[in-house]
């Protein structure tokens, strides 16, 4: 008894415990009614007549791309496709043949597209024509209209039209290889990407691809928003004002504007001067590293190939003999010829092989191991000293200090200068050329270097591979007394909410050679003779208002032996010219290279000439 009497105390102990968490549990699920049926009610309503959510990309524009000044080199257009979405399609036949007749498209073109729909989810679209007119936007988007009705109109049912942006180039020959273009991302690129930026990118994205597209996509790709709609059974809105807070959306962030240090002007003219010669033109600033002009040749169109024909337009360009899609500025390596002489010259002066007016007598050739090296001014220069030696490019003075130098000791000097090594400029796939010594050419060929290799060297010819940035890094470095910076092609970035991040204040860390100052500016003045005294390769160049300085150079592209028998273009020799302006207190350095243009005098010299007065003129204009 006394058990049952404590047990039945312990129920009624419990009991209001137990009514107490009935209640609550009938009270959450009244709330949860209320909440379904008065707080959502409307929004449920909507979906219980087959209604749905649809929700829609907003696509964000690409931030804009400018030149140092201010001029648009890359912007944006709005474009509209015509996709269907094959999920709201009910009588697939007639809205194929609705969609031919109102596009202007084969009947067999648009069911091919349509049988691509076995291969995705039925809610996925597929683009049926890109870029169409405004009078095809309005026939597809009246099927929205209250008016429209599909029994005896078009059927177009689950056709939509989607807004995107494109990338325009306004200058795309002038700066393909520096800019670069958009693209659909590969597979392959997504999952670095996604190694490198987890969550950033997703398949069909566009991303930057080459040049300052693909360095700085981050900055210039933004974000894309969404937003929910209701829709019916054939994906036609419906009215959803009463549930409009319900939806969920993700506001658009516009990509970041960004301003580079290149000049629309330079890229334009180095185009034209070109005139479909194979080449480069770099042009910088030789105390900052500012790139004021990146220029490849032959160039091609950054509109078509971010284009619907851009895949074709890839082939066609891939297969080109002359290789357009080489950057030549950065990857394109070729022996330095007399332009290295600079190097020589420097390396014999600080190495203390030869005095400034020590002479050496050049009779046209130079005799050594049993073969005569020519001068390349068959009759001599008689006696020359440094200064004459670089003014008219004697190759005897230059045989016989290499001689005394060796090639280790020129490899050394050269990469001081900056020769051997990327630059370390921003965009991608930059070579770093070749600087020979004899333990390199002991390791990867297995015969021990000789001296007639190195009178080779001297002169720009043999083992050495530059490209046209680094030669014009080596004339700023060899101008600026001696101080190392680094070319860079951004000034600023400009977000959308309005801060502004400038690089343009960044300094360089700004170290100097061990070089003397002396030396430097008995090279340099030589340098301007090459242009101002009688007898300089590179003479013409007084006719520019503009002072200048610089050296010529004309590379050896077949053996010596082999030129009797070559013959055509391909044979005749590259022409270099790298040089600075003005000549008091320089300010920019150029490399300029003619791919089989002859003499660099003739050929690349006059191309540098006018870009360094259209320099002056700009920085005259703007002051």
């Amino acid at each position: 008894m006394q058990l049952a009497h404590e047990y039945t105390q312990d129920i009624e102990h419990r009991f209001p415990y137990v009514i107490g968490v009935i209640a609550l549990f009938f009270l959450l699920v009244l709330a949860r009614l209320y909440y379904l049926q008065v707080l959502r009610g409307e929004f449920y309503r909507l979906f219980s007549t087959e209604n749905s959510i649809k929700e829609m990309t907003i696509e964000t524009p690409r931030g804009v791309i400018f030149d140092r000044r201010g001029n648009v080199l890359v912007e944006n257009r709005p474009v509209f496709d015509v996709v269907v979405i094959p999920q709201y399609v009910l009588n697939p036949k007639k809205t194929l043949q609705s969609l031919a007749s109102l596009l202007n498209l084969p009947l067999h073109e648009v069911e091919t597209i349509w049988t691509k729909r076995l291969n995705q989810p039925r809610y996925q679209s597929l683009t049926m024509k890109q870029d169409v007119t405004r009078e095809e936007v309005s026939m597809i988007r009246a099927r929205h209209e209250p008016w429209y009705d599909e029994r005896h109109l078009f059927d177009l049912r689950g056709v939509e039209v989607q807004m995107r942006y494109e990338r325009l180039y306004p200058y795309g020959f002038a700066a393909s290889h520096l800019l670069g273009y958009v693209r659909e991302i590969d597979q392959k690129r997504l999952e670095a990407y996604e190694k490198k930026y987890p969550g950033r990118y997703v398949k069909g994205d566009n991303v930057g691809m080459r040049g300052v597209e693909e360095t700085w996509d981050l900055f210039l790709r933004g974000q894309d928003g969404y937003e929910q709609r209701v829709v019916n059974a054939i994906g036609r809105e419906v009215d959803y004002a009463g549930i409009a807070q319900q939806l969920e959306h993700r506001t658009a962030l516009p990509g970041a504007n960004i301003r580079l240090t290149v000049d629309r002007d330079l890229q334009g003219l180095a185009a034209s001067s070109f005139a479909g010669r194979r080449g480069a033109a770099v042009m910088v600033k030789v105390e900052t590293g500012e790139v004021l002009l990146l220029y490849s040749s032959p160039s091609y169109d950054l509109n078509t190939l971010a284009s619907r024909e851009g895949s074709r337009y890839w082939q066609e360009l891939s297969f080109d003999p002359s290789k357009p899609l080489l950057n030549r500025p950065i990857q394109g390596a070729y022996p330095p010829a007399s332009t290295y002489k600079i190097v020589t010259a420097l390396a014999a002066r600080s190495e203390e092989v030869i005095k400034s007016e020590e002479t050496i007598f050049c009779p046209g050739a130079f005799r050594f191991g049993g073969r005569d090296y020519h001068c390349w001014h068959r009759s001599g220069h008689g006696a020359v000293n440094l200064h004459r030696s670089l003014v008219q490019s004697c190759d005897v003075y230059y045989y016989r200090v290499g001689l005394r130098l060796g090639v280790d000791r020129i490899a050394k000097f050269a990469k001081l200068l900056g020769y051997g090594t990327p630059t370390g400029i921003e965009i991608s796939d930059e070579r770093s050329g070749l600087i020979p010594t004899a333990a390199w050419k002991e390791e990867r060929i297995g015969v021990p270097w000789q001296e007639g290799e190195t009178l080779s060297i001297a002169v720009g010819q043999g083992y050495d591979l530059v490209t046209p940035l680094q030669s014009a890094m080596m004339m700023a470095r060899v101008v600026n007394g001696g101080k190392i910076v680094s070319p860079h092609l951004l000034l600023s970035v400009h977000y959308p909410d309005g801060r502004e991040e400038s690089f343009e204040s960044e300094k360089n860390e700004v170290k100097k050679l061990d070089l003397s100052p002396e030396i430097l500016k008995e090279i340099r003045d030589a340098l301007v003779g090459v242009v101002e005294e009688v007898g300089g390769t590179a003479g013409r160049l007084r006719s520019h208002k503009a002072s200048m300085g610089g050296k010529t150079g004309t590379a050896q592209v077949i053996r010596l032996e082999a030129a009797g028998s070559c013959k055509g273009e391909s044979c005749r020799d590259h022409a270099w010219f790298v040089g600075f302006s003005p000549t008091e207190k320089p300010e920019v350095a150029i490399a300029v290279i003619v791919e089989h243009g002859g003499f660099g005098s003739s050929a690349a010299a006059p191309i540098a000439g006018e870009l360094m007065q259209r320099y002056a003129d700009i920085t005259h204009s703007t002051q």
